[in-house]
């Protein structure tokens, strides 16, 4: 568009008459495709670390199981998009991508809600502040996602609210103790 300008300045009779989109309509597709490919990409890297995730707890093992289980549905749904080839991946032309692109960001939703399930269910289960903060250390690269942050806002706040009383609890004993240590 810098050369629309350009031509309108330099040749004001020969100014600029093309339609936008009818011109950057194949590298705008590329562009979107390149995108998929990028989300495709960090989804998979984020995923990908459940398959070493495992949760202490007296429910850890059911925990761990259905993470396990989430990592192998993601698998499964990788596979599928993997298997209309690489090397047409960035074909703006293989609209079958675009389907099974969609079937997967679909499934990647629903394992989503599983997964901010399974990590309500470990804070609900993680008896202590650090256990809590270990739960979300593993989920680390996960948080992030929009569904899961939002199943965890409410764990945040009472996060925050349990650390503050016991900064407040550790406040007192030291004022408590600081004059005969």
């Amino acid at each position: 568009l810098k050369y629309k300008d350009k031509a309108a300045t330099e040749c004001p009779l020969n100014a600029w008459r093309v339609q936008n989109n009818a011109v950057f309509v194949r590298l705008d597709a590329f562009w979107e495709r390149c995108h998929d490919v990028l989300e495709l990409t960090e989804t998979t890297m984020q995923f990908g670390q459940l398959a070493k995730i495992e949760i202490g707890g007296t429910k850890g093992k059911v925990l761990t199981t259905s993470v396990a289980q989430i990592h192998q549905d993601f698998t499964a749904a990788v596979n599928k998009v993997r298997s209309y080839g690489d090397d047409r991946l960035l074909d703006t032309e293989a609209k079958e991508f675009d389907d099974a692109f969609y079937e997967f960001r679909t499934s990647v939703r629903e394992l989503e809600k599983r997964l901010a399930s399974v990590l309500s269910q470990g804070f609900a289960d993680a008896p202590t502040l650090r256990a809590q903060f270990k739960l979300l250390d593993s989920f680390a690269g996960l948080t992030s996602r929009q569904v899961i942050t939002e199943e965890l806002e409410k764990r945040y706040i009472q996060m925050v609210s349990v650390f503050g009383d016991d900064v407040r609890a550790m406040q007192k004993m030291f004022i408590e103790g600081k004059e005969a240590p």
